[in-house]
């Protein structure tokens, strides 16, 4: 097959937050750029954190990837999801899908997005999936801890809270927040890790 060759040319853009370089690609003039042609709106998603949901260690099942991406897509059209949507949606029992996000949001992939009375409205979490800009989900991302996997050494205790405001592996807690919570519910470095990532590659990494 004929090696096809793009006409045009690229320029290196600097991300000023990061210092990451990134390839931007102009067409000649009287080229049209061509749009996504996915069928309505559309977002986007970590390709490590999704392979790491996979994964056979995981400790995610298929109704759990199920309810988890159902939450992720609502949370981009009506703010998020409760167990009864998603139960409705995916031909679930109630029961069960209560069980599945609380599982998740123990485990930081889904965050509490609102509570009236005894029902909860999950989201995903921007560290998996988004649709909001680079800019929107980096400033979000910052402000919530890394998932991490039911099924790894490391997982999360329950009870932790979704947010954090600084960095996790330099998050310090007053007196008044260490009485407030329980101790297993205390935040180590190690305990906070990307879907995925081993802590040698994280700590090389400066995370």
């Amino acid at each position: 097959m004929p090696e096809q060759r793009r006409s045009g040319r690229s320029r290196e853009l600097v991300n000023t937050a990061t210092g990451e370089v990134h390839e931007l690609w102009e067409p000649d003039e009287g080229q049209s750029r061509r749009t996504y042609n996915l069928g309505g709106r559309h977002g986007q998603f970590s390709f490590s954190a999704v392979k790491a949901l996979l994964a056979k260690d995981s400790g995610i099942t298929g109704d759990d990837f199920r309810v988890f991406f159902y939450c992720g897509i609502m949370t981009y059209e009506e703010g998020g999801a409760t167990a009864k949507n998603a139960a409705e949606f995916l031909g679930l029992t109630p029961q069960a899908t209560r069980r599945i996000a609380k599982k998740l949001a123990e485990h930081k992939m889904l965050l509490v997005a609102d509570v009236i009375g005894r029902t909860i409205k999950y989201r995903a979490s921007p560290h998996i999936v988004s649709a909001l800009t680079g800019r929107e989900q980096s400033e979000e991302a910052a402000a919530f801890h890394l998932p991490t996997l039911p099924g790894r050494s490391g997982a999360a205790s329950k009870g932790r809270s979704n947010a954090t405001s600084k960095p996790v592996p330099r998050a310090r807690r007053s007196a008044v927040a260490d009485e407030r919570a329980a101790a297993p519910e205390a935040e180590r470095g190690d305990d906070v890790r990307d879907l995925g990532r081993s802590g040698a590659l994280r700590r090389a990494h400066g995370s």
